[in-house]
């Protein structure tokens, strides 16, 4: 059955999953990732809101630990998280990304477009999207001279180990390919602002929040360059191309937008991030035993707070499995829950609003190909792989 809680019916398509589990079984023990999983939306907001009870989970067994390492920004609590929380931060305030947002993207978007527009067809997400978010993304770390094929396969190769229930071989040597040549690259990042800070996300992390004349070790910041590489090179692209598609796939909304794609991109982006929600999973420990919806959940138990059903609630949303930008605004868990709410949403929300905004603008008639299947895929990451479109060339 397709609605079963199994890895391969969430990689598919975790939302028929999630909708039955919100209704019979809205707290259900994953065998696959050995976690409790939280599906409705109040249950999410009480969790994710309480930091005591629902701490970030540093186990070993997880596997972020595999993927990124231990401790990162995601796993830490307390004054500790707080210091690399400052560092992280210092450039990615909201007035602070007014600043550079539009130098940084905008370019980059019309570059692409510009190479695409001739060919009058494209997969919207591999040949627009997603290139424009890890060239933005890796330039703001510092990784300008990383080719973007070098970018897309790290956070690739990232992403399908924390998916790996299955514990396939082949997928674990492909992430360790990966995180040797992050490591070897990162390395020289780190050398060359070690002594000389600079305006790098990177060096910001290593000094930030620092005494003077200190700086952050190399070991110490690794796991969470990985994570900002992890979710920081693909959720804006991500979050983009599942905002067009759901646009595309509604001629009276793909219409709207190409009348008015200033007015409207924003709008698209944050329905995008509720409707296909790019990192679907926030992982937790429970301190003490607890109850939720009438399960009992064991101290030490590992808990996902499942964002993307969250973000699907029936209770919460009307009819919402459909992509509606128009539809009254509420807040989704799409950038996660404080301390940890992500620290690039304002970034990553500017980012999509540039993308979207000129891919309607610059791509006449810009609909959906229809010799081409749409193809979505992954739960704890998940977008639409294959966007078809088509335009007048």
């Amino acid at each position: 059955m397709s609605t079963e809680l199994t890895g391969d019916n969430l990689y598919r398509d975790p939302y028929p999953v999630y909708a039955r589990l919100r209704r019979e079984e809205p707290v259900a023990f994953f065998e696959g990732t050995k976690e409790y999983f939280i599906t409705r939306f109040d249950d999410c907001r009480a969790a994710g809101s309480n930091d005591r009870v629902f701490g970030p989970s540093d186990s070993p067994e997880r596997p972020e630990a595999r993927v990124m390492g231990m401790p990162n920004v995601l796993s830490m609590t307390g004054e500790e998280h707080s210091s690399l929380r400052e560092a992280i931060d210092q450039n990615l305030t909201q007035e602070a990304v007014r600043r550079f947002v539009d130098a940084l993207t905008r370019p980059v978007v019309k570059r692409y477009l510009a190479e695409l527009l001739p060919r009058g067809e494209a997969n919207l997400t591999a040949d627009l999207f997603e290139p424009i978010s890890v060239r933005c993304i890796g330039d703001v770390i510092g990784l300008t001279e990383t080719p973007n094929e070098t970018l897309v396969e790290w956070f690739q190769a990232m992403s399908a180990g924390l998916q790996n229930v299955n514990d396939d071989p082949a997928v674990w040597g492909r992430l360790d390919r990966a995180l040797a040549d992050i490591d070897s690259q990162l390395g020289d990042l780190y050398e060359q602002a070690v002594s000389k800070p600079n305006h790098t996300l990177m060096s910001h992390v290593m000094h930030g929040g620092m005494p003077e004349g200190k700086v952050r070790s190399i070991e110490e910041i690794m796991p969470t360059m990985k994570v900002i590489i992890l979710g920081g090179l693909q959720e804006p692209g991500h979050a983009a191309a599942n905002a067009a598609a759901g646009l595309l796939l509604d001629t009276e909304q793909t219409q709207a937008m190409a009348a008015d794609p200033k007015e409207h991109a924003l709008r698209a982006f944050d329905e995008g991030l509720r409707w296909v929600s790019p990192i679907g999973v926030t992982p937790r420990v429970a301190a003490e035993d607890v109850e939720i919806s009438g399960t009992h959940i064991p101290a030490g138990s590992s808990i996902a707070i499942v964002m993307a059903s969250a973000n699907r609630d029936e209770s919460r949303f009307e009819d919402p499995d459909r992509f509606n930008m128009f539809r009254k605004k509420r807040p989704h868990f799409s950038f996660g829950f404080r301390p940890h709410f992500c620290s690039g949403h304002a970034l990553s929300r500017a980012m999509g609003e540039i993308a979207l905004e000129e891919a309607f603008l610059q791509l006449p008639g810009l609909r959906l190909d229809g010799s081409r299947e749409m193809k979505f895929k992954g739960w704890r990451f998940r977008g639409v792989s294959d966007l078809p479109g088509t335009w007048n060339a």
